[in-house]
């Protein structure tokens, strides 16, 4: 059974950064752990990662995917300066973020990690990832939350759909 200590996660927990828990274990998949609630990006004011969905394997020093919901572009190099350590350059890492036109779909690197930054509306972080990663909806509602994370980081990593890529900084101009 794979510990938190053992993963990725350990220092994000020792900082208390993973909040509102759904699922904060190991999932069905041997050696992988899982992560669904809110990451925390900053304590005062408070700001955090909207409906999380992240995974990494036992030993790994990395998230091998995560996913979730931002208020504000700008707020990208918080997460990606939080991760730090935790993020990897070849992660899939999927960021959704309230403030873009409904037509945006980028690939930015930041520090060396790249996201894929998609406009989110009035849908969840779950409903856009079963879109996009086109996965069976229907078989998923039978899943419990570990093999629902599961599917979603396994299609995760068989993602291979590119975007635009741009800098950070053209970001903020089309904004």
């Amino acid at each position: 059974m794979t510990s938190i200590d053992v993963t990725a996660f350990q220092r994000l927990e020792a900082e208390g950064r993973l909040l509102k828990p759904a699922l904060k274990a190991p999932t069905h998949r041997a050696g992988r752990f899982g992560f669904r609630g809110e990451i925390a990006l900053s304590l005062d004011p408070p700001v955090t990662l909207e409906a999380a969905f992240a995974a990494t394997e036992e030993g790994n020093a990395a998230l091998s995917f995560l996913a979730g919901s931002l208020t504000s572009y700008k707020q990208l190099p918080a997460l990606v300066e939080i991760l730090g350590p935790s993020a990897k350059a070849d992660g899939k890492y999927f960021i959704y973020v309230g403030d873009l036109d409904r037509a945006s779909r980028y690939q930015i690197s930041i520090d060396g990690v790249s996201l894929y930054v998609f406009p989110i509306d009035d849908t969840s972080v779950y409903n856009e990832l079963i879109d996009v990663l086109y996965l069976d909806k229907t078989k998923m509602k039978k899943f419990d939350t570990a093999e629902k994370l599961d599917v979603i980081a396994d299609g995760a990593a068989k993602y291979d759909q590119t975007f635009e890529a741009i800098t950070y900084e053209e970001g903020l101009k089309r904004l």
